[in-house]
């Protein structure tokens, strides 16, 4: 008969594994975020984080289509993502569009599905930050920032989405994917940032709800949240941020665009659904849980830290639904119309 602590020790075992195992797998498991001979989308891949983003890609098989407002940077884009190709068949193009216009974004992408069929990737990296104490800045600029740094994901994704759905992938192939680009922002808003951060915010929101909502599509949906980028918008943000938005930006040592490129894709590979670039970013993503003052701090922390255990059960659980849901009804019955030419 076994002793005591041997058979705590097995219960103990018979109870983690199961419990550990979806965690556990997805370190061992394949790339979540097969590229090689795929169409994938980039939106603001004319300059910074987005065109690493397409560097990156193309050097790993895929053809890219690339989508941003100024044709002239999105011709000097395109060579430098045709000259990090993995082969020289791949191929590439540039679509100019405002994406903070519907149906801009929807004739963009329709126009990217004539040249090379439906994109099976489609990554938002378009957006910009104008900092600012939120009183002082002029109401077209609060609302430029809206525009561009969430409206423009928004109708990105639901001209991709409805492109996606009209045509179902055969069983068995690797899942289509939309990923956002938010901002550690989203996770703790800073002074300075009031105009910025929230649109930021949305993005992760518009992602968690989209990536439950897509378990009836069978497309998978992510977020990444980088922070301080050395890009081109950096520059120009230094020009109008106040002092101590800078003073608490301190513990940001930033990242270049090719390295935020490299540690999203890496977190994607892994299955992500949100991705970081950064153990900063790490760090304000656990903080999110619970980063707002708190009422009774002793009550509200330890609910916080319960809530977290359950959440890693609940969230499973409400995602098996929308699957279920899916299954009862018939996969078709949740795709789109083809539309007519």
């Amino acid at each position: 008969m076994p002793s005591l602590p041997q058979t705590t020790s097995a219960v103990a075992l018979t109870v983690a594994i199961p419990i550990m195992y979806p965690f556990i797998m997805p370190l061992f498991s394949s790339n979540k975020l097969p590229v090689d001979r795929r169409l994938v989308v980039i939106t603001g891949g004319s300059q910074g984080m987005g065109l690493s983003v397409a560097k990156l890609l193309a050097s790993k098989g895929a053809n890219v289509a690339i989508v941003a407002r100024n044709k002239e940077k999105l011709d000097r884009a395109v060579g430098e993502i045709r000259a990090s190709a993995l082969r020289e068949e791949q191929r590439f193009i540039a679509v100019s569009a405002d994406l903070t216009s519907a149906s801009e974004a929807r004739k963009a992408l329709e126009e990217i599905r004539a040249w090379d069929g439906v994109p099976d990737i489609v990554w938002t990296c378009a957006g910009e930050a104008f900092p600012g104490f939120f009183k002082d800045q002029d109401v077209q600029l609060l609302e430029k920032q809206v525009q561009t740094n969430y409206l423009s994901v928004l109708w990105t994704a639901h001209a991709a989405l409805n492109i996606m759905t009209q045509s179902p992938l055969p069983l068995q192939s690797p899942k289509r994917h939309l990923i956002f680009t938010s901002s550690v922002m989203a996770f703790y808003p800073l002074a300075g940032y009031n105009a910025y951060t929230p649109s930021k915010a949305a993005i992760r929101s518009l992602a968690d709800g989209l990536r439950q909502e897509c378990h009836l599509y069978n497309i998978a949906v992510h977020a990444c949240f980088p922070g301080t980028i050395y890009s081109p918008g950096f520059e120009t943000e230094q020009l109008t941020k106040p002092e101590i938005t800078k003073i608490l930006e301190g513990s940001d040592e930033g990242q270049s665009p090719d390295e935020v490129a490299k540690q999203c894709v890496r977190r994607l590979e892994k299955g992500h659904a949100l991705a970081v670039s950064s153990f900063m970013g790490e760090t304000l993503r656990a903080a999110s849980w619970g980063a707002s003052p708190r009422g009774n701090w002793v009550w509200d922390t330890m609910f916080a830290w319960i809530i977290n255990v359950v959440w890693l059960f609940m969230g499973p659980v409400m995602d098996s639904e929308v699957v279920k849901y899916r299954k009862k009804n018939g996969d078709e019955a949740f795709y789109s119309a083809p539309q007519e030419a």
